[in-house]
């Protein structure tokens, strides 16, 4: 882990991996500027973003558990100028004024404001998570680029290059991505619909790839092998940075509102987002490339339940295949060097 530079600005990330790229995205103009940028977070969440050229250095919390005076003991150790903290927690707030941390940037809400110096009210606000996250970063770095190019994320070189050694070793030349899991089952696209997709591009000559950590996505995966055998699976294969490797190699990924998902936005290849019970308009991934698809017109979409009382659940499983397929073939038709 690198040393920790004094007076960074600290931006803390949430346990979820989506919710800690959207940040990312948000905080852009900060990259842009050059400023010292520490992630404070999950070690596992982290992993994705140590040693990329983003950042100078990441802080993995030791613990869940920590208490507001523990958290601003340790702020005062290292003396940030700001924290930048978009996640609901607000004990990493309630540190940063024990500790004097002058810039404080927060969501609003439930009181939260009181502990910033500068918030927005995010729940009452009907815009996407990105531009409520950077419009609090503009107001605490007035000046700062409203629009910087935009930048693939990579990770760190060794990933890359473990990543590149697997491919050599596979034989793999053209492959996709899928990510087949979400932190709700209703997000997640069918198996038989990944399978046909899988099918459809093995014909093309792209190989299919599944990417994912845990015990679910293993499940998944493993179901999709029994309906597509040729399917390659890394799931459980490295951490996070490994991940993004091969998602940074690959000719497109597929996938529901999900973790991988928004992560392919910010590593800039085409993506294939499939919505259906969450909103695109809050959380479709940040990238020039990704291609947002929904089961239109049906009453249930956005009803944002984690479960699904129509039969069928039809805003995930309703897609024809060839809606699918054709919006994927689009997207690698428009893909770089296409």
């Amino acid at each position: 882990m690198s040393a920790i530079p004094r007076g960074a600005v600290w931006v803390r990330v949430p346990r979820f991996v989506g919710d800690a790229v959207m940040i990312h995205a948000a905080i852009a103009p900060l990259r842009a500027t050059g400023l010292p940028l520490v992630l404070w977070g999950p070690g596992w969440v982290l992993d994705l973003f140590e040693g990329s050229s983003d950042y100078a250095a990441v802080f993995p919390e030791p613990t869940r558990k920590y208490s507001p005076l523990q958290a601003a003991a340790m702020l005062r150790t290292h003396r940030p100028a700001a924290l930048v903290n978009f996640p609901k927690s607000i004990r990493p707030l309630a540190a940063a004024l024990l500790a004097g941390v002058p810039l404080r940037l927060g969501c609003g809400d439930r009181g939260a404001s009181l502990l910033c110096s500068h918030s927005v009210a995010f729940y009452r606000q009907d815009t996407p998570f990105v531009d409520r996250y950077a419009s609090v970063v503009h107001r605490a770095f007035p000046g700062l680029p409203h629009d910087p190019p935009f930048r693939p994320f990579q990770p760190r070189a060794e990933a890359l290059e473990a990543a590149a050694r697997e491919r050599s070793t596979l034989g793999l030349g053209p492959y996709a991505v899928f990510a087949l899991g979400a932190n709700s089952w209703s997000k997640r696209l069918s198996l038989d619909a990944y399978a046909d997709l899988g099918r459809a591009l093995e014909g093309r000559g792209i190989r299919s790839v599944v990417l994912g950590a845990g015990a679910e996505d293993q499940r998944l995966a493993d179901e999709l092998a029994a309906r597509f055998p040729s399917v390659l699976s890394q799931v459980g294969r490295g951490g996070m940075a490994y991940a993004a490797a091969w998602v940074c190699g690959a000719e497109v990924l597929v996938g529901g509102d999900s973790g991988l998902t928004h992560l392919g936005g910010i590593c800039g290849i085409p993506v294939l987002a499939v919505y259906g019970p969450t909103r695109p308009r809050h959380s479709a991934p940040v990238g020039p490339q990704v291609t947002v698809l929904r089961k239109e017109p049906l009453d249930c979409l956005e009803c944002m339940r984690g479960d699904c009382p129509v039969e069928g659940h039809p805003c995930m499983n309703g897609l024809e295949h060839g809606q699918l397929l054709g919006a994927l073939l689009s997207l690698l038709r428009s893909g770089p060097g296409q």
